[in-house]
């Protein structure tokens, strides 16, 4: 699943902050994280046993009886909107790279977003471990400096952030105005709104303000230097700072740029939630759009939040269930739709990551072997 809301865009922040430090102690300070298989095998298995004690308690056979009603040929246009919407994402942020001399493909930008997700989905952090995956390979692939690298997807999550908040208003109108849904449901969606709502304006602050980041950096640099007793070039981190403002500010004037990189947000936002729409369509089921933006908005921030379960497998899963249940879907239904709708959006995009992963590894490891054999 992808994460299109400002939340995440702290997590660019904090990734941004750790490679100023590690660029300031030594210049080769930028690294992907390595999930822990066995580690994220286990958790997986914890998460799966909560679910099927739940399922348990529902009932299993009510379950399949919703399954069989499949429609596979409408069901198979999932799987084609979730990679679609892989593709508007790196859209989106493409067409922001390109503004900050950034040069990347489309092919590049698709693969490098499910990269994202994959490591998003097995490494719980907050999706810290899927944007440091964007910016690693970015850095990379096209050599743009860690403050133009990490400037590209801090404005990308800015502006994705504008489709999420559309669809949350979009999502509670409809949930107060045209359905009975209980006052909790409502509740935790204004909620959401409000906590999502002022730590985009904390980020956007941090993004624009020139204090606040060298203020952040200087202070990490002090306790660096006394409880690891590093030594870390001020000058070098503070440049850095500075050049990431320089193009954070000067990439406001382009507003043609950011129109078209909120349009493919927009769409990629649509495609996610489409998913679901067309799983309850593959099943008979009429549930309304503007109360999957107001389900998909719950589930989002939930999956944002650095839990200890892979991809939130499971807590996410009941969350689910009990939100489209709330707004009337027969519950069997609404568990069948979900088992669905996360196989395409959690197992099939992090299948499909893994391997993004690995070729652009091997990509970035054929391009250092070249390199080698050419200055030899």
């Amino acid at each position: 699943m992808r994460f299109p809301a400002s939340s995440r865009s702290l997590s660019t922040i904090s990734y941004f902050y750790l490679q100023v430090i590690l660029c300031g102690v030594h210049r080769d300070g930028i690294e992907l994280p390595t999930p822990d298989a066995r580690k994220s095998i286990t958790l997986v298995a914890v998460g799966t046993s909560l679910y099927l004690t739940y399922l348990y308690h529902v009932g299993f056979s009510e379950i399949a009886d919703s399954m069989r009603s499949v429609d596979l040929r409408i069901f198979s246009l999932g799987f084609v909107l979730a990679l679609l919407g892989v593709l508007f994402d790196g859209l989106a942020w493409r067409r922001v790279a390109i503004k900050f001399d950034c040069n990347m493909s489309v092919y590049d930008a698709f693969l490098m977003y499910l990269s994202c997700i994959f490591l998003n989905n097995l490494i719980p952090s907050g999706s810290f471990s899927g944007e440091t995956a964007r910016i690693y390979f970015l850095e990379k692939l096209a050599s743009p400096g860690i403050d133009r690298s990490s400037a590209t997807v801090a404005a990308t999550r800015i502006i994705t952030a504008v489709p999420f908040f559309f669809g949350v208003v979009v999502g509670m109108a409809y949930l107060v105005l045209e359905t009975s849904a209980p006052t909790w449901a409502i509740a935790t969606c204004s909620g959401i709104a409000v906590v999502l709502l002022g730590i985009n304006a904390i980020f956007v602050g941090i993004c624009f303000s020139s204090g606040w980041l060298e203020g952040i950096i200087s202070r990490l640099i002090e306790f660096v230097e006394k409880v690891f007793h590093r030594r870390v070039d001020r000058g070098l981190c503070i440049g850095i700072v500075r050049r990431f403002h320089s193009a954070m500010n000067g990439f406001i004037d382009h507003r043609r740029t950011i129109l078209v990189s909120t349009a493919w947000a927009f769409a990629a936002w649509l495609c996610m939630n489409l998913v679901a729409f067309v799983t309850f369509k593959s099943m008979g089921i009429e549930v309304s759009m503007w109360a999957i933006f107001a389900v998909y908005a719950v589930m989002i921030f939930i999956q944002m939040l650095p839990l200890v379960l892979p991809g939130g497998i499971g807590l996410v899963d009941i969350v689910m269930i009990t939100l489209f249940s709330a707004i009337g879907v027969p519950t069997s239904y609404a568990v069948a739709a979900t088992i669905l709708s996360r196989l395409i959006q959690l197992w099939f995009l992090t299948i499909a990551g893994g391997a993004a992963t690995a070729y652009l590894l091997r990509r970035i490891d054929g391009n250092r072997k070249s390199s080698m054999s050419q200055m030899a």
